[in-house]
């Protein structure tokens, strides 16, 4: 089979994104390519942000499987790529995958019939299994034997079958076959590269899908890590993003890579995301010890009742003293917030940003809510005070015009109003720092820093 992965084109100018290599796709590309199926790839947002793009790659690839991934963000780009695919070459199988769908199978495939296919979760199985059973033309009623599959048995029935049981042992996956990417024009845009060295989140927060979508915590090993780092260096690149939800959910196996790559005298800069309370100061100097020269927390609210009910397993004063570990450990900090969260006011939001250079971070962002499918608030968003006039926001970019939802005490056009009165008042170099915490805990009154990138 002939088998074409595309990462859909982006909602926005893509040169104003750091554009990395979709890895879930070099994941199965591995794995198609062992099962004797010939792969390509297109991203479209490093080869012009145009879905039109793929006629040329269809008709001359003569591609018999699309497979397209997509976040609640990109789920309107996917399916405006299913539907060029069915336009170009009709008899081709569009298959749908990511975090996005995995929770909305059905619904995909009876609103959207440019799709024929969703896998669901970890499709490294279920996607070759799938195809393997396309080439040798299994009827429709044997796919019920493949796992993590939906598929329509009829014009009104819908088949989803139990999804395959999560690999534990991620290093039995192989390194992404990053053979299937333009890797040189990735390098001319950025020095940075991407490498994944976990599934799944520890955390359990009311609004992420991260830890339902992996549905356990896994990871690699740390020499599997360093092996792979090793490679991406080898490339070319010369920094590394560590795209994990938190790179710091399995302490020792953090301390492992640290160790790893001073064995073999790997001497790269890398950044990550990690949890707040992952921010432990012996863990944060030996991660700049090993070349960590920034990570990124999200802060999310400075409500105590808010956190507690979004689940985030920290309060107001333990981020206070975490993000001042995290900046004497020599590391700068991308504090992310959420606007409009659960309980937000506009005295609430003022104080906010008193708390933003409380914690005086060297990069700071400030989202919407945006009630994701599979999270606890997308299923219960009364629960948390919000209101999401349209159930299926995720189908156009209207998101990108303001928020898709609103709370009981600010309207969509108020926090829109709010996001960026937070990054005007935040990038102002003249803003003084406050003297206390939103919570009256005496603070330093040095004047806040707003350094460079660091890398």
């Amino acid at each position: 089979m002939k088998i074409l992965l595309v990462n859909p084109h982006l909602p926005a100018d893509p040169s104003t994104f750091l554009l990395h290599p979709p890895l879930g796709h070099g994941y199965l590309a591995s794995r198609l390519r062992r099962a004797g199926h010939d792969v390509a790839h297109v991203d479209l947002p490093l080869t012009g942000n145009d879905p039109s793009v793929l006629v040329g790659v269809l008709d001359g690839f003569a591609a018999d499987v699309v497979g397209v991934t997509s976040v609640a963000q990109s789920y309107a780009a996917a399916l405006q790529v299913a539907a060029v695919a069915k336009q170009v070459r009709p008899d081709c199988w569009v298959v749908l995958g990511g975090p996005h769908v995995s929770f909305l199978p059905r619904e995909c495939l009876r609103r959207h019939g440019c799709v024929d296919f969703v896998v669901t979760f970890d499709a490294e199985t279920s996607f070759v299994d799938l195809c393997t059973a396309l080439a040798a033309h299994v009827p429709t009623g044997h796919l019920t034997e493949v796992d993590g599959l939906a598929f329509r048995a009829d014009d009104t029935t819908i088949v989803v079958t139990p999804a395959a049981s999560p690999t534990r042992n991620l290093d039995a996956l192989g390194h992404p076959d990053r053979t299937i990417f333009d890797m040189g024009a990735y390098l001319r845009r950025d020095y940075e590269t991407v490498v994944m060295g976990a599934r799944g989140c520890p955390g359990r927060c009311a609004f992420c899908s991260s830890n339902l979508a992996g549905r356990t915590y896994r990871w690699h090993s740390a020499r599997h890590i360093a092996d792979e780092v090793a490679q991406v260096l080898d490339l070319g690149f010369t920094s590394v993003f560590f795209g994990d939800d938190t790179f710091a959910g399995n302490s020792r196996r953090l301390d492992d890579f640290c160790n790893e790559i001073a064995r073999r005298g790997i001497d790269v800069p890398w950044t990550c995301n990690i949890r707040a309370q992952d921010a432990r100061p012996q863990l944060l100097d030996r991660m700049r010890a090993a070349g960590a020269y920034r990570v990124f927390v999200g802060f999310e609210s400075i409500q105590a009742d808010t956190l507690r009910l979004m689940r985030k397993g920290s309060s107001p004063g333990q981020m206070a003293e975490q993000a001042s570990l995290i900046r004497r450990a020599g590391l700068e900090l991308h504090a992310s917030f959420i606007v409009g969260a659960p309980g937000d006011t506009h005295e609430s939001l003022r104080e906010t940003l008193d708390f933003v250079r409380v914690l005086d971070p060297t990069i700071a962002t400030f989202n919407t809510m945006e009630p994701r499918p599979g999270t606890d608030v997308h299923a219960n968003p009364g629960r948390y005070g919000i209101c999401v006039p349209d159930p299926f926001w995720y189908e156009t970019t209207a998101w990108l015009d303001g928020p898709v939802c609103s709370t009981q005490h600010l309207t969509a056009h108020e926090i829109k109003d709010w996001v960026a009165r937070c990054y005007t008042a935040f990038c102002d170099p003249g803003t003084a720092r406050p003297q206390q915490h939103p919570d009256g805990t005496s603070v330093g009154a040095e004047t806040p820093t707003r350094s460079g990138a660091g890398r």
